[in-house]
């Protein structure tokens, strides 16, 4: 009889946000696939588990992919998980679900944290419709024109950023829809959390200044609703 994979989501930053289903599961599974074996040790050690982690990227994922297949085939279960939040969103995982599907193994949703959601819940811009990007393309010129179609929407946009590359994002948003309300998360849900509300000039300026460290979540609102038809 084949195994489960299942999706784990898992805290975006405060431990205590983990679900109780998915400590239930993470604590029967033989295997854990992580994208961070330091985070993955992390989050077991706090929940007091021993587990076998096989670590996945976007350079191994294809061949691991085809290991684990074979290990949830012979009955094994298996839990993937990410850094941080639910897994395969702007991050590895997508190919091990995809190679799962494809070879007849039963895929398990355990849904939890994501950054995108909790940012959106808390953004104050009408968030019941939006545009998930993820990360830009880190090439300025690639990413002016990206934000440039992404921004021409009705609905907010979601971006993720990495410290070194905030300051730049920020300001080709500025200069793409400088009155266009941005709300920016730096380490949503961790210790030193912070929310930087405004117009995307002033965002943009306040963020230019300093040095920054941090996960960032951004979103921008968007051009407006369509009427009903």
């Amino acid at each position: 009889m084949a195994g489960i994979l299942y999706v784990v989501a898992t805290p975006i930053g405060n431990l205590k946000d983990i679900t109780l289903r998915a400590i239930e599961v993470l604590g029967e599974v033989d295997l854990v696939i992580a994208e961070d074996r330091q985070r993955a040790l992390k989050l077991l050690s706090h929940l007091e588990l021993r587990k076998a982690i096989v670590t996945i990227n976007s350079y191994n994922e294809e061949n691991k992919a085809k290991m684990i297949v074979r290990q949830l085939a012979q009955g094994r279960k298996a839990a993937l998980i990410t850094a941080a939040g639910t897994p395969c969103i702007s991050d590895p995982g997508d190919r091990v679900v995809r190679a799962s599907v494809e070879a007849g193994i039963e895929v398990q949703a355990v849904p939890g944290p994501s950054a995108a959601l909790a940012a959106l819940s808390i953004s104050g811009l009408s968030p019941d419709r939006f545009l998930f990007y993820g990360f830009l393309p880190q090439k300025k010129g690639k990413k002016k024109k990206v934000l440039k179609d992404i921004l021409s929407g009705p609905f907010p946009v979601v971006l993720f950023e990495s410290p070194r590359r905030i300051g730049e994002t920020l300001e080709l948003v500025r200069e793409e829809a400088p009155e266009r309300k941005v709300v920016v998360y730096r380490e949503i849900t961790k210790v030193h959390e912070e929310v930087l509300r405004g117009p995307a000039d002033e965002v943009a300026e306040e963020v230019s200044g300093g040095e920054r460290r941090g996960e960032y979540t951004v979103i921008v609102d968007g051009k407006g609703r369509q009427a009903p038809s």
